[in-house]
């Protein structure tokens, strides 16, 4: 069972929805983890509601948790509704995810440290298509969430739960062609030893590094290709 990832801003492209409904319609059964950034950053707007990020990662009160997981309620919702009469089905993250405060400056924020697949492969069983929040439980009993949601980095989600499917391909789909290189030009392929040389040396930089850094990892743990945009990594 393959994993795709998408973004908010993928949602409101109608090209490049279409692009991922038909990826996932040959696909199927697979699972979506799916972000809401651009949405949840226009309703803080709109509410006047202060908000930050740290180190890439948005830092997240508890009273914007709860906002943060309507807005990927309203998602999960919307993006059912644009698949049409394909089949699927929304498994809240926290039935997936678990995991300990990732740190005090990012609030709300979690580290995943646990993956529990039954519920979203019960739910692939009718070749449907599962769509997954990037919202996790708490199992931490020394901190502020105990026993509450956090906020957890959906690309990371993604590939976590690629890994504990084991899953064949994971796939980033994005508005962006792929990786570039520091001249701009497109990376078709890449090896995991070359990813994380580019890493290092600065060629890969800004939002692409999370999407990197977590196709590594998934490679790491049993997955068999990643793919960022149309850019391949084995």
């Amino acid at each position: 069972m393959n994993v795709i990832k998408i973004g908010g801003e993928v949602v409101e492209d109608p090209r490049v929805f279409e692009e991922f409904r038909s990826l996932l319609e040959s696909m199927l059964p697979a699972a979506v983890v799916f972000g809401a950034g651009v949405q949840i950053s226009s309703r803080l707007k709109a509410e006047d509601i202060p908000f930050g990020f740290y180190k890439g990662e948005r830092i997240t009160t508890q009273d914007m948790l709860m906002l943060l997981d309507d807005e990927f309620k309203k998602m999960a919702k919307k993006i059912e509704s644009m698949l049409g009469d394909m089949e699927s089905v929304f498994v809240h993250g926290s039935e997936v995810f678990s995991c300990v405060q990732k740190s005090k400056k990012l609030g709300f924020v979690g580290k995943i440290v646990s993956v529990d697949v039954s519920k979203v492969k019960a739910a692939a069983a009718s070749g449907t298509a599962v769509l997954v929040s990037p919202i996790a439980s708490s199992k931490d009993e020394s901190a502020p969430g105990r026993g509450e949601l956090y906020n957890v980095n959906a690309d990371v989600s993604a590939a976590r739960l690629a890994a504990a499917l084991g899953s064949g391909e994971l796939i980033f789909c994005t508005k962006v062609n792929g990786v570039n290189d520091s001249s701009g030009n497109f990376i078709e392929r890449m090896d995991a030893v070359k990813a994380a040389e580019f890493i290092s040396s600065g060629i890969i930089a800004g939002g692409m590094i999370p999407k990197v850094k977590s196709a590594l990892e998934s490679i790491k743990a049993g997955v068999g290709s990643v793919r960022i945009g149309r850019t391949l990594i084995k």
